[in-house]
């Protein structure tokens, strides 16, 4: 690819379109179908656990697929790779809505997800790649975009496709989305590939990511529902990834032409960037799990009201964007990371303030403020990779920072669902504690409630459950904070 000629005008106004359409579809199937497997099991005539196998498979492909982005395009080009993972994601997307079966659906799910795990990577990278050295920072914000709002989008867009019309749309969108993307990149990047080149396959280290990535996956998706370490299935496939991963870093480390380059935490800065992007992260998209559990579960919000009220952190991202795309460029990074975690510690505190009489626009109005912060996380995060980096590397070293990033952010998934139970019954057995008949006013309410002892312990569960959302809400805070020293960490980036 000629880097010495980057796109203008209408053409990387495009290129910046496809990209981030591309880069939406695949983020946007990692979330749209989790609100939908209750009707895909019944309609298919499975049960949930089993239609749970839809999510996790998807998610342990594309975890594999992911990592392997620097050497496939290398080896075959990045338009081309590009052009492949995005067209073969649309046709498998058209396979999983025409399924009959739940054979055939996880089947074409495990397609899915392997062929789009270069997606993000490499859209990240055709950007850079295209986009004036002095406005990557206005490239970065553009794409991060996507990555803020698609996993917002996924289920408001999962639950009214769902309802209104039936669950193999929320594959049939992608259709429209994809071969629009790929057509403009075919266009628009004709005759500017990337170099390639010709090394030896790293057979035992595509066979170790294979493993490591997919037990670790499929750890953290069923874990929640095997009981966690109480289950030998969890215990199996936990041993599983820290053997296998244990033997791919050692493998990886000394190989010559390694699928996955580790040593790339040799450079502190992508070292740090990687940490503090799959910490921060992890905290980000916790939050982003718990508060519609809470309004749906809790507070009796449908899937659609419930998507509005969590809707509004794009408007602020969309606004920022070309400012964070500025600055990132002229001044230091570390305190636009600090203001970021500053922001979203205020926010993590504010909604532990939150109770059963929360209006709407109390809910939505953290949510808001949390979207002027939200690009200046991902912004200079993504920076700092990419500058820590050769350009030839930045694919590899995106790929292997996005893995990580996906990979806490499924653990975040995992731990708050988690939290949010075990806390909720800590809360229950202390209330429960305090209701004995002798104590006049317990003796009230319960009068009050007809002495239904099945309405009085659900009204115990709602506000035990309440009270588990303002500790998680709290804890979200507070870490918030402790990541602000690690930021200070990272060495200045000089422009």
């Amino acid at each position: 690819m000629n880097e010495s000629v980057p796109l203008k005008g209408v053409k990387l106004l495009l290129i910046t379109l496809a990209t981030s359409m591309a880069t939406f579809m695949m983020i946007l199937d990692t979330s749209i179908a989790n609100v939908a497997i209750p009707t895909i099991a019944g309609n298919l005539d499975v049960s949930t656990d089993q239609g749970i196998w839809v999510i996790t498979a998807f998610g342990a492909a594309n975890a594999i697929s992911m990592p392997m982005t620097g050497f496939l395009s290398r080896r075959f080009g990045e338009v081309k790779l590009f052009l492949f993972a995005t067209t073969g994601f649309v046709i498998a997307s058209t396979l999983c809505g025409m399924s009959s079966s739940i054979e055939m659906l996880i089947f074409f799910r495990v397609i899915q997800g392997a062929i789009s795990g270069s997606i993000a990577p490499l859209s990240q990278s055709l950007l850079l790649r295209n986009f004036p050295r002095e406005k990557h920072g206005l490239a970065m914000s553009l794409w991060s975009m996507t990555v803020v709002i698609a996993p917002i989008m996924g289920p408001i867009l999962g639950g009214v496709l769902t309802d209104n019309y039936s669950w193999s749309w929320i594959f049939f969108i992608n259709v429209p989305i994809g071969i629009t993307a790929s057509a403009l990149v075919f266009f628009l990047l004709k005759g500017k590939e990337t170099k390639t080149q010709r090394e030896s396959i790293d057979y035992i280290g595509i066979g170790l990511l294979v493993v490591a990535a997919g037990s670790l996956q499929m750890m953290l998706d069923l874990g929640k529902d095997h009981d966690w370490f109480q289950s030998n299935l969890i215990l199996g496939l936990t041993f599983i990834a820290v053997l296998s991963w244990g033997c791919m870093i050692i493998w990886e480390w000394y190989h010559d032409n390694p699928v996955v380059n580790f040593r790339f935490f040799t450079k502190r800065n992508f070292t740090i960037a990687v940490i503090v992007m799959s910490l921060g992260y992890m905290v980000y998209f916790g939050s982003t799990v718990l508060l519609p559990l809470w309004l749906q579960g809790v507070m009796g919000y449908t899937a659609s009201w419930s998507g509005y009220a969590t809707a509004p952190v794009g408007i602020l991202a969309v606004v920022s964007a070309p400012i964070i795309g500025k600055l990132v460029q002229k001044i230091d990074i570390r305190y636009i990371l600090t203001y970021a975690f500053l922001i979203f510690s205020v926010v993590g505190f504010w909604r532990s303030s939150y109770n059963l009489s929360a209006s709407f626009d109390y809910i939505m109005l953290p949510q808001f403020i949390q979207g002027a912060a939200t690009l200046a996380f991902f912004v200079p995060l993504q920076n700092l990779i990419v500058n820590s980096v050769q350009p030839n590397q930045i694919a590899n070293a995106v790929a292997l920072s996005t893995f990580f990033r996906t990979l806490f952010g499924s653990f975040s998934s995992s731990i708050v669902t988690t939290m949010w139970d075990q806390r909720m019954e800590f809360h229950h057995s202390r209330i429960a504690e305090g209701f004995t008949v002798a104590n006049h006013k317990v003796s009230q309410f319960i009068h009050s409630m007809g002495n239904n002892l099945d309405a009085v312990n659900s009204v115990i569960t709602r506000q035990s459950y309440m009270m588990s959302t303002v500790d998680l809400f709290w804890l979200s805070g507070v870490l918030c904070l402790l990541l602000i020293p690690l930021v200070w960490l990272a060495k200045p980036v000089h422009h």
